[in-house]
């Protein structure tokens, strides 16, 4: 067996875990991204709600 002919047979016994680990990363990435998501809506709405301009440079633009 070659080097190149390990480093293929470790690559497919690992491949299965490998594949779950990064499936679980960006399950996680993209329940970050929603919950930042949610969390800037409702801190625009709260915003809103007090009267306060949300986004935008300020008020000297």
């Amino acid at each position: 067996m070659t080097g190149v002919g390990a480093v293929m047979l470790v690559v497919l016994l690992f491949a299965p875990a490998l594949s779950s680990v990064l499936k679980s990363i960006a399950f996680r990435n993209r329940a970050a991204g929603k919950a930042e998501v949610i969390r800037a809506k409702s801190e625009s709405q709260v915003l809103r709600a007090q009267g306060r301009r949300t986004g935008g440079r300020g008020r000297r633009g």
